[in-house]
């Protein structure tokens, strides 16, 4: 004959081993509109950021229009104009590089 044991408080203890609701870490937080990276901004978000007008682009030297219409995108309330479609996925692994490239070739007047 085989026993079974039967352990009802187990539930109870497991739950209280549980460290309560679960809490969003601050890499989970709402970026600041301040840092946020917008890689399709809306014309609302266009109107409101700064423009750097940068004349190349950060991600490739590219000069801006060379290759159609400027792709625009918002790093730091900060509107960088990118020359092709395939930039924005380039800006977006390194923002803060691409951002102080464009802003010194605005500031170079190159």
């Amino acid at each position: 004959m085989s026993k079974r044991t039967f352990l009802p408080g187990l539930p109870l203890l497991l739950l209280a081993s549980c460290n309560g609701p679960v809490q969003k870490s601050a890499s989970h937080a709402v970026p600041s509109p301040d840092t946020m990276l917008v890689l399709k901004p809306t014309p609302a978000q266009l109107a409101a950021a700064r423009p750097v007008h940068n004349l190349h682009c950060p991600t490739d030297g590219e000069v801006i229009g060379s290759m159609g219409p400027a792709i625009p995108v918002i790093y730091k309330g900060r509107e960088v104009d990118l020359c092709c479609p395939n930039c924005p996925v380039e800006f977006a692994a390194d923002p803060d590089r691409y951002l102080a490239v464009a802003m010194a070739d605005t500031a170079a007047g190159k």
